[in-house]
């Protein structure tokens, strides 16, 4: 009898850490996010291919979009979840009544870096080593590519000529180009003189011999836009109240690919090939040791970042009152426990 007990307790306890295992097994969630195809996503790339999303109970579906609007749009209608936003969009959309909320850090500075032509960097005598001001000064009269009006690109090109006392609109050409391979074409070929992007665009230039990086603001070359809240992934504030869950997973499986990235380059690489692949892996592998230094290490944000970046769309006239930038309003540690 104490042995038939027994057994019939022992089941039930198998019964019971088996459904228990059940119930602790979160369910599957498909998730669209839809991004702009830059390097600075490395550790959401990486966590789709190495497969730590798929721990996470969560099939990530990634969608490059050709601009910041056409993700922000995605993820307000509900057609995406997740996006790579940046503040001035965030507080765009405050203004309108609606509210995206940054749930991740992907940056801790700006990450465009300034690739010029070698002969116009030979005929202006600058490079890397030239102190900051001449390399800026060296802007004036130069054709200088952006992706459209109003982009990034036109954004900080616009700053450094101004920080640099030059005009804009009289004491250099802003022209509009279009993406990566519409640029590195356009500088190939002496359409323009210069452009900035993040790796690895400029990075394919200098390595086939007709551009040379000037300017690292993913390094810190320029002071002003460092420890800079520039880039992280949103949500929408609904979604994040609603699916609190699926939010603390996907960054969980982001943390885990942050951490892969920095103990294991090469690995980190390999898997990059994947959304990557028809860039070179050497230039891969260079563009990733450009940008580490400029991602941060484990997603928080801080509200002197924030208030950085909204100090910065103030004074250059991207935005005409500033919004608080005290957590809870447009960011949140609390995905992240920080």
């Amino acid at each position: 009898m104490q042995r038939t007990t027994g057994r019939y307790l022992a089941v039930v306890a198998a019964v019971l850490l088996a459904a228990g295992g059940v119930q602790a097994q979160a369910p599957r969630v498909k998730i669209t996010e839809v991004h702009t195809g830059t390097l600075f996503m490395a550790p959401v790339y990486i966590a789709e291919a190495a497969g730590f999303m798929a721990e996470e109970g969560i099939d990530l579906e990634l969608i490059e979009v050709e601009s910041g609007a056409l993700g922000i749009a995605a993820l307000v209608s509900g057609q995406a979840q997740f996006f790579d936003a940046d503040p001035f969009q965030a507080v765009q959309l405050r203004r309108q009544g609606k509210q995206i909320l940054f749930v991740y850090n992907l940056t801790k500075r700006v990450t465009l870096d300034l690739v010029m032509h070698p002969d116009v960097a030979r005929q202006r005598n600058v490079s890397r080593q030239t102190p900051l001001a001449q390399r800026l000064a060296a802007l004036r009269g130069l054709r200088l590519g952006i992706t459209r009006p109003g982009a990034a690109t036109d954004v900080y090109m616009r700053y450094y000529l101004k920080r640099a006392g030059l005009d804009p609109d009289r004491d250099a050409q802003l022209l509009t180009i279009g993406g990566g391979a519409s640029l590195l074409a356009a500088l190939r070929t002496r359409q323009i003189d210069a452009f900035h992007l993040s790796a690895p665009t400029p990075y394919v230039a200098e390595r086939d011999g007709f551009g040379v990086v000037i300017i690292k603001a993913s390094a810190g070359d320029v002071p002003e836009l460092d420890n800079f809240l520039y880039t992280g992934v949103a949500v929408h504030n609904l979604y994040a109240n609603r699916h609190a869950d699926v939010v603390r997973r996907w960054v969980r499986a982001v943390t885990k690919a942050n951490q892969l990235m920095r103990r294991d380059q090469a690995a980190a690489v390999q898997h990059l090939r994947k959304h990557f692949p028809r860039t070179d892996p050497a230039v891969l592998a260079l563009a990733l040791r450009e940008m580490l230094p400029a991602l941060s290490e484990d997603g928080s944000m801080s509200e002197p970042m924030m208030q950085k970046h909204i100090d910065f769309m103030y004074d250059t006239g991207q935005i005409t009152y500033k919004p608080s930038a005290r957590e809870g309003l447009l960011w949140t540690n609390r995905f992240i426990g920080k």
